[in-house]
């Protein structure tokens, strides 16, 4: 029962109340150790590096920072003055540097974030079109409702095999005032194929923006795995920054226009306040290291989720695939059965230390399904051999040797190879 206001706490209500943290202080920190030895293929979260996590445990997490033109004037919160640099110079220019970008905006908390910010500023006035994926297709499930909240009118299109129809995008152009097409593709073994909408726009809407939700392939992009989508024609791109590449939970939008970095800053403005200033430093740093590391790892990442798909195939798992073998990204789908069997398995591979991503609402699929992700285990060092041993203990999870399946996990960690971020010599 909660003691009274006003009442002081007996010794024993004292003693009773501080067992109950350190309880849940050890559970924290035993989940914490079981997460560091866990194998990880969820294809929407990734790792931070041990440089990029030092900001969130600093005096820094509890801080506001806004003076980003570092106005001795403007010193509003000063608690982020002595490393606001971090932010306004190692952050920006790092990801203006792998993005091919002028202007960045580092202010979005999330990849949803990033899209209401977009949507919100790129829309036009109320009463425009706006269009997107069809979810049935690998578009995101809040896309359309976020474009109705904001007074839009949303318009879907289809994608086959990473292209979209362009046919169709072209008949809601020209029955439609379309004010922004954003292609919002998250669900999806190829890449997605932008030059052909932005070549259908400059034909038919030249007014109309071309914005790129790169939630889940930012990390390949920026690794130069991916065509960057300014090259290809868009206005626009971004999404979070905790999927293939490897940064905090936060968002990022990119772009080389003025005009539409105006637009991006004035809805951000509205719609955000704080932007998690730890959060910015780790993905500052994060950044700073993925010049370094990028290259090899998003290339590794796909050698990666192709190995993993071919193993499993092996071993008799039905994989899906797409033109070019498994995968073109990081993500694999494998279905394993009904609603019963694959929440078996995947509870005996959570059990063993390997931990998949089930899904019920994937494009081609009446049923649930694994959406693996290879992204968070290279950068830990994974390697070809290590896809084969993670492949091994599917198999015997499947079997129902869970001890087995941890065994293999475990194997698999051990070969490991040197990660893609920095390690301390020390």
């Amino acid at each position: 029962m909660a003691e009274r206001k006003g009442v002081v706490p007996s010794t024993a209500a004292r003693e009773q109340h501080e067992r109950e943290l350190f309880g849940l202080a050890r559970r924290l920190r035993d989940g914490h150790h079981r997460g560091r030895e866990a194998l990880s293929l969820v294809p929407s979260e990734n790792r931070l590096s041990p440089l990029a996590q030092l900001p969130l445990q600093l005096d820094f997490y509890n801080r506001y920072f806004f003076n980003e033109n570092h106005d001795p004037d403007f010193w509003q919160f000063r608690g982020g003055e002595s490393i606001a640099d971090i932010e306004t110079d190692v952050a920006y220019n790092s990801l203006s540097m792998l993005s091919g970008a002028p202007f960045v905006n580092l202010r979005p908390v999330s990849g949803l974030s990033a899209m209401i910010i977009a949507i919100s500023g790129m829309g036009g006035e109320t009463g425009s079109t706006v269009v997107c994926v069809d979810p049935a297709s690998g578009g995101h499930y809040a896309t359309v409702a976020v474009i109705k909240r904001f007074g839009f009118v949303p318009a879907m299109v289809s994608v086959e095999a990473g292209v979209v129809d362009v046919d169709g995008l072209r008949k809601i152009l020209s029955a439609q005032d379309v004010s922004l097409v954003y292609l919002d593709l998250q669900n999806s073994l190829h890449l997605l194929d932008v030059a052909p909408v932005a070549a259908c726009l400059a034909e038919h809407s030249p007014h109309t923006l071309l914005h790129v939700d790169a939630s889940h392939t930012l990390g390949l992009i920026l690794g130069g795995q991916v065509p960057n989508p300014l090259e290809l024609g868009a206005t626009s791109f971004g999404g979070s920054t905790h999927k293939t590449f490897p940064g905090p939970h936060k968002g990022v939008l990119f772009t080389r226009l003025p005009r539409v970095c105006e637009l991006i800053k004035d809805a951000q403005y509205v719609l955000l306040s704080s932007h998690h200033f730890a959060a910015t430093l780790a993905l500052g740093l994060a950044a700073r290291e993925f010049q370094y590391f990028g290259t090899t790892y998003a290339r590794q990442v796909v050698v990666n989720a192709r190995r993993l798909g071919a193993e499993l195939a092996a071993r008799d798992f039905k994989v899906a695939r797409c033109a070019d073998g498994f995968t073109d990204n990081h993500q694999l789908w494998v279905d394993v059965g009904d609603q019963a069997a694959t929440n078996k398995l995947s509870g005996a591979l959570a059990q063993a230390g390997v931990r998949v991503n089930v899904q019920t609402d994937m494009p081609g699929f009446a049923g649930p399904i694994f959406r693996l992700g290879s992204a968070e285990v290279t950068f830990e060092g994974a390697s070809e051999t290590s896809m084969t041993l993670i492949a091994d203990a599917f198999a015997a999870a499947r079997n129902g040797e869970v001890d087995r399946a941890a065994r293999f996990r475990a194997r698999a960690r051990q070969a490991f190879e040197s990660p893609h971020f920095f390690v301390d010599p020390e």
